[in-house]
């Protein structure tokens, strides 16, 4: 790589995290740092955390262990487990490192929030997106972490299901439901329609169904007109619940931003955009 070439990627990616910080500053949110590096407190941790280890940068010095940081809001619900936080709005900026390969993230939080706080938050990332880093938002998936629920019964969430449904694997689930099946008949209605036909399945005042409702809505509102329904993202850890969305330009295989409601040490709302060290 060219040296010159690496400086300028660097500037440019310090001065977005910068501008990032300080438009949602304006906003009134507050500016927070955690440390890259994280002591882990082998009592306090989860299966979430245990789950995810494969995927972290973990050693051992004398009796303590370490780790770098792979998710923001998950080191602030780590961060929850001891101390009290003593703010309303987040935003922060910084390495987020996954598999041996780091990112920077540019991420916002709100804690305990109404609908309104979720809404304004969602109206700030895009305005930023849109305006500050001249990005176009071609297309959304959206989805709600507990619709599974209504179209499988306990008994069917085994699993080897859940991998089936994950892997996207219509014909392998067909055979273990059956082709009449809500999930199977969902399945196999396009992506861009699920969300329209999800009232033939479901009651339509139940607040899974009313809450992707609204979010649909909300991006029509902001101009996003292709919405596709994804029924098959597990959550990343446990404590995701509700409604998530991912925002897509066509051009791109990652999405733009992303982000969804929470509640595990704390409740929360996120929003998050991932810089990829190489191309920015």
């Amino acid at each position: 790589m060219d040296y010159i070439e690496y400086q300028d990627k660097v500037l440019r990616r310090k001065a977005l995290e910068y501008q990032f910080l300080k438009y949602f500053q304006n906003h009134g949110y507050t500016v927070i740092d955690l440390h890259f590096i994280e002591r882990l407190n082998w009592q306090q941790l989860t299966q979430d955390d245990l789950e995810s280890m494969s995927t972290r940068s973990i050693w051992k010095n004398g009796q303590n262990f370490y780790a770098l940081r792979n998710d923001w809001t998950d080191q602030l619900q780590h961060y929850a487990r001891t101390y009290d936080l003593n703010f309303k709005r987040a935003v922060y900026a910084g390495p987020i490192a996954n598999n041996e390969h780091i990112n920077s993230n540019l991420g916002i939080e709100v804690f305990n929030p109404s609908y309104e706080d979720m809404l304004t938050s969602f109206q700030y990332m895009l305005q930023f997106v849109r305006e500050e880093m001249q990005q176009p938002v071609d297309f959304a998936v959206i989805g709600h972490y507990q619709l599974l629920d209504l179209l499988l019964t306990q008994s069917e969430q085994t699993p080897e299901i859940l991998k089936l449904i994950n892997e996207r694997n219509i014909s392998e689930l067909s055979q273990r439901l059956t082709p009449t099946h809500p999930l199977i008949t969902l399945l196999n209605q396009p992506t861009h329609v699920q969300l329209d036909y999800i009232p033939s399945l479901i009651p339509n005042e139940h607040p899974t169904y009313l809450s992707l409702l609204r979010w649909s809505e909300e991006l029509r509102r902001a101009g996003i007109e292709s919405i596709h329904l994804d029924i098959t993202t597990m959550p990343p850890k446990s404590y995701y619940i509700g409604s998530f969305m991912q925002l897509f330009t066509n051009n791109q295989s990652e999405p733009v931003m992303s982000g969804g409601h929470y509640a595990g040490e704390i409740e929360g709302f996120g929003f998050g955009i991932k810089l990829d060290w190489e191309v920015v």
